[in-house]
């Protein structure tokens, strides 16, 4: 069977990551379902416009008999998270358990869901590594880990395989697909933004223990992680047993280098003041992607300084 003869249904779709997934999964000949309360037209892609929770997503997905499901949809603030729960776990586990259910009455044999780095919190490694201890410290990493949990029970007492992808850090543009949202949440974007309009960055903590005292990620192209998903599809189809993977850029880098990064690329000096740290916010965030690369043969292609010229140009065409 060829990807022609497989239909993915992807929740999620009009989003930031599900955009340009969706447009890598049509190139790579896959029929394409995406479900995402937000309309958004996309060449080869099937939109049904409405949340997950709606009554008729088991319909839907009864009626298009998908293949696979990417689950994507979700809420993704982490501050929003720690002010209001209730809609963090309602989202992101009650309706995850409800599509799930719906899948696996259908039918659906393989899963892939979008899962994050935050589930690790503070860790003593300089790498995170699958194996390692989870300890996450807010509503919304605790969310994901409960999915992947619910995942790993739900697999072995259902006949179906899941990949959850435990991302670090989505950034970039691809082909003007780029982030969206407003007012922006991501590093990348808001730096990118302040440095074009002349404002003030606010750094959230300059005293952690890290070689500049400011926060360390893995910061990940968008079209990378839109590949991991494919390689994931993949992998299951192939016969693939349920397994968990970092998807990250392959180096960590902090505020003040992205911030040096963005003022190279912009050739403007930000404007940057010291606030106080944020409830939730890791020391660091850095993956060892080893066990991607092993299992699915996934490993990403851009670099921090192409996330930044991308994000550049996004903003600029906008």
């Amino acid at each position: 069977m060829n990807n022609e003869d497989k239909t993915i249904l992807v929740t999620g779709g009009s989003g930031f990551i599900g955009s340009v997934t969706c447009k890598l999964l049509v190139d790579s000949g896959f029929n394409v379902i995406n479900i995402d309360r937000v309309k958004r037209q996309l060449d080869g892609v099937t939109q049904y416009p409405f949340d997950i929770d709606n009554h008729q997503l088991k319909g839907v997905i009864e009626l298009t008999k998908p293949d696979a499901v990417i689950h994507l949809a979700a809420d993704h603030s982490v501050p929003e998270s720690l002010v209001n729960p209730a809609s963090t776990y309602n989202n992101n586990v009650a309706n995850t358990i409800s599509l799930l259910d719906h899948s696996i009455n259908a039918g659906v044999k393989h899963f892939v869901f979008s899962s994050s780095s935050s589930v690790y919190g503070d860790s003593d490694s300089l790498l995170n590594t699958e194996s390692d201890e989870t300890n996450p410290k807010t509503p919304y990493g605790r969310s994901k880990l409960m999915i992947e949990n619910v995942l790993k029970d739900f697999s072995e007492a259902y006949d179906f395989n899941f990949a959850s992808l435990r991302y670090f850090n989505a950034a970039g543009s691809y082909e003007g697909l780029g982030y969206q949202l407003n007012p922006k949440q991501h590093l990348v974007p808001i730096l990118v933004e302040k440095a074009l309009n002349g404002e003030t960055f606010t750094i959230n903590g300059d005293d952690y223990e890290t070689p500049d005292g400011t926060c360390i990620r893995d910061y990940t192209h968008v079209f990378d992680i839109a590949v991991a998903h494919i390689s994931a599809l993949h992998y299951l189809m192939d016969g693939g047993e349920s397994n968990i993977f970092n998807i990250g850029g392959g180096s960590g880098s902090s505020i003040k280098q992205v911030i040096a990064e963005v003022e190279k690329q912009t050739d403007k000096t930000l404007n940057v003041e010291v606030g106080p740290k944020r409830e939730g916010d890791a020391e660091r965030t850095d993956a060892n992607i080893a066990k991607a690369f092993e299992l699915t043969g996934w490993e990403p292609q851009y670099s921090l300084e192409d996330i930044v010229k991308d994000e550049i140009a996004f903003q600029d065409k906008k």
